[in-house]
């Protein structure tokens, strides 16, 4: 799989595979798994403070050692299954229907199952695209069911909007504590190059705004009956290690780039 900070296309860019059989992809996802399971480093997310509260809605930022960009994390409780959730955030076509970033999202399925590579054009006014270059649904051992993702700056050259350099993103499902309902969490980190040197403010700002939008929109687009049926759970391929700390991953991004 492409390195998070790599300028790589969506469409041009298959999943290479080595002698074995392979992918590179799924090789590079697992050590990646292997080094969360470290100790943490200089990048964790830490210190997080409340920032909005609107209706079943939460979100909080959390400070990342190392930069100023913040992690925000969003959290609502929803009537509806894991399966249900899975399906809605795999319709990348529905994406601009309900989610505040996302104006237009296209998906290219790899050959491992649950991953894929997207373009995603996102933001209000002045456009800003990003390739994610890592996408990818696993179960963990406690019940989750995560969506990790990683993106890239996109360098298509008749793009003429900004572009996002580093973009990490993380949903997690849980059952909630009655049933049918489902705990949604989104955690994620990016520099979205706003111009005039206001990025960390603007870029914090402008998330949080977009999350709300989002997470106010999850319960009803849940409800739609597209998603009235997704994957059986079980056949999500199953983790045991911590995944990467995403502040983490956030600031070696951005120290690549220097």
């Amino acid at each position: 799989m492409p390195a998070a900070g790599s300028p790589h296309s969506a469409d041009s860019v298959p999943p290479v595979r080595e002698k074995d059989g392979r992918s590179v992809t799924g090789r590079v996802l697992a050590l990646a798994f292997m080094l969360g399971a470290l100790a943490a480093q200089p990048g964790t997310a830490e210190e997080c403070r409340p920032e909005r509260n609107e209706g079943p809605v939460t979100i909080e930022s959390c400070e990342i050692d190392g930069t100023e960009f913040r992690l925000l994390r969003a959290e609502v409780v929803v009537q509806g299954s894991i399966p249900s959730a899975i399906a809605m955030l795999e319709d990348a076509e529905a994406c601009p229907e309900w989610q505040g970033i996302c104006e237009e999202e296209r998906a290219t399925s790899l050959e491992q199952p649950f991953q894929s590579l997207r373009h995603r054009v996102s933001g209000s006014g002045l456009s800003r695209r990003v390739t994610i270059v890592r996408s990818g649904w696993l179960r963990t051992s406690d019940g989750r069911v995560i969506n990790d993702i990683a993106g890239a700056d996109d360098l298509t050259p008749d793009f003429e909007g900004k572009r996002v350099l580093c973009m990490y993103l993380r949903w997690i499902l849980t059952p909630g504590d009655e049933e049918g309902a489902l705990r949604v969490v989104q955690e994620t980190v990016s520099d979205p190059q706003v111009p005039g040197g206001l990025g960390r403010m603007l870029a914090n700002r402008g998330a949080m705004s977009a999350m709300m939008e989002s997470f106010t929109n999850f319960g009803p687009q849940l409800g739609d009956a597209r998603y009235a049926s997704g994957p059986d759970v079980a056949s999500v391929p199953l983790v045991e290690e911590e995944l990467p700390d995403l502040g983490e991953e956030f600031v070696a991004c951005q120290a690549a780039r220097q």
